[in-house]
């Protein structure tokens, strides 16, 4: 009884502190933007952390590609109607909703705004785009913009690179310093952050 005892207790504690663990993932200089991306995505999956660090990328990227506009950053655990918000973010007339698993309440949030004269898009992880592509399409015809997170968020890091691979560290490293930035200013949880490798910091 006390070996049992101890076991759930190590493994309570282990749980404890890999829920604190900030996110990692290991920075591969031959792959490119959109893997790295992806890896990150992965990695925070895996410990349950997808869909912040998802929102945090969406919105850092947002942050660093317009620096003269106030791009939202509410703690994940904001609802839009909380904040009363058309989205996760909003530029001009454009809502943008981030999600890791599309639910009916998305969509119909989407064909909502899009009746409120706003352009939307759903950013979601690659391995769902495609079926969420297809639900959009089935909610509003060739009015919702669907990409991937993986896409949208490299596709800056290799433009502000000018799509130079020793620029393109560079430009990683400024996004992911952006991303803890505005996660350490809005988090309580900073097991949100990410863990920027060695190799990146070079």
């Amino acid at each position: 009884d006390l070996l049992h005892e101890a076991q759930k207790y190590l493994v309570k504690k282990v749980g404890e502190y890999f829920s604190r663990e900030r996110v990692k993932f290991s920075f591969i200089p031959e792959n490119s933007a959109w893997q790295s991306i992806h890896d990150i995505l992965e990695n925070a999956r895996e410990v349950g952390k997808e869909g912040p660090v998802s929102q945090y990328l969406v919105g850092a990227k947002l942050s660093l590609r317009f620096p003269d506009i106030a791009v939202r950053n509410d703690t994940y655990s904001t609802s839009d109607f909380q904040s009363g918000n058309p989205g996760d973010f909003l530029l001009n007339e454009t809502s943008f909703h981030v999600s890791v698993s599309p639910t009916t309440s998305h969509y119909e949030k989407c064909k909502l705004n899009l009746e409120r004269g706003y352009r939307v898009y759903m950013l979601v992880p690659d391995r769902v785009m495609y079926g969420t592509r297809q639900n959009a399409e089935n909610t509003a015809p060739n009015k919702i913009s669907v990409q991937s997170i993986e896409s949208f968020v490299s596709q800056h890091v290799e433009e502000f690179a000018s799509f130079s691979k020793d620029a393109l560290y560079k430009e990683l490293k400024l996004l992911l310093d952006k991303y803890n930035e505005r996660v350490d200013e809005i988090e309580s949880d900073k097991s949100f952050l990410i863990e920027i490798p060695p190799n990146l910091l070079s």
